[in-house]
């Protein structure tokens, strides 16, 4: 387990590694649905260097209802 960037939950996966060895890995928080990849930079990756104003707390998540619908393809 990894920890989450936007949320610092540590309930972060690997779910895909490149297919060129070593090149990247992308990573899933279970908690907010936050998805990185290895290779973005540290403002992106490191919990302490993600930018204030985008963190989420992990207890205000059950509580994002409302979802916006994703509009009909045309």
């Amino acid at each position: 387990m990894h920890t989450c960037p936007r949320c610092e939950a540590k309930q972060a996966n690997l779910v895909s590694k490149s297919p060129v060895k070593g090149a990247w890995e992308i990573y899933l928080c279970n908690v907010c649905l936050f998805t990185w990849r290895s290779s973005e930079p540290e403002t992106i990756t490191n919990p302490a260097k993600y930018p204030r104003p985008f963190k989420v707390n992990p207890k205000d998540v059950p509580l994002a209802t409302h979802v916006p619908p994703v509009p009909p393809r045309s």
